[in-house]
């Protein structure tokens, strides 16, 4: 459990640093029984920042990659939270998922796979984060 606490600190950190003024978190829960992996948990962390291109999204896992407007903006990092946050995924049997749009924002997905014995309790599905 520490590492997936691990994983989704930098996706929810992340989503701090570049979520622009208005500071809004989505954080989303769900079990979907999908047809290759069969049962998994999914865990996204939603903001409503400045997005990222699609030119950019290939990069952003690559361990020291920063955009160069996050550079030219001067917002602080080593560019290797999301390349850990990979890493971390992909060790437990998972994976990382990004839907980005310019002007509206991001979702990173955490999926991990149940085990086929496993039973997940009942969940909210939604839980907003607002601060200044």
């Amino acid at each position: 459990m520490p590492a997936v606490c691990a994983c989704l600190q930098n996706l929810v950190a992340n989503a701090i640093k570049y979520g622009g003024d208005e500071r809004w978190i989505g954080l989303f829960a769900e079990c979907v029984e999908t047809e290759k992996h069969g049962k998994e948990v999914r865990i996204s962390v939603q903001d409503h920042g400045k997005g990222i291109s699609d030119a950019e999204l290939p990069h952003i896992f690559e361990p020291f990659y920063r955009s160069p407007k996050v550079v030219a903006a001067q917002i602080h990092g080593t560019g290797l939270g999301l390349a850990l946050a990979k890493r971390i995924a992909e060790a437990l049997g998972g994976r990382i998922s990004v839907v980005s749009e310019i002007g509206v924002g991001s979702t990173f997905t955490l999926h991990l796979r149940l085990a086929e014995n496993s039973k997940p309790q009942e969940q909210p599905k939604f839980s907003e984060v607002t601060g200044n």
